[in-house]
């Protein structure tokens, strides 16, 4: 099953089922129509789009699921 399948977005929020995946998008705070990834570890990503801020939270997701295995 693919990141894509298996997480949803509910809001700004990426989950796994009913669980937090630990990935968000929040608006930057200089720009608010620019959107930057919160991780787990809480670091923010560079500033992108909303669209491409939701697609790059689950490439950094898929990333560490396969670094985990």
């Amino acid at each position: 099953m693919s990141v894509r399948e298996r997480f949803r977005w509910k809001d700004d929020r990426l989950y796994d089922g009913t669980r937090l995946s630990g990935y968000s998008i929040v608006p930057d705070e200089k720009y608010p129509s620019m959107w930057r990834v919160r991780s787990p570890d809480g670091t923010l990503s560079d500033m992108v789009n909303r669209t491409r801020a939701k697609d790059a939270a689950l490439l950094m997701l898929d990333r560490d699921l396969r670094a985990a295995e």
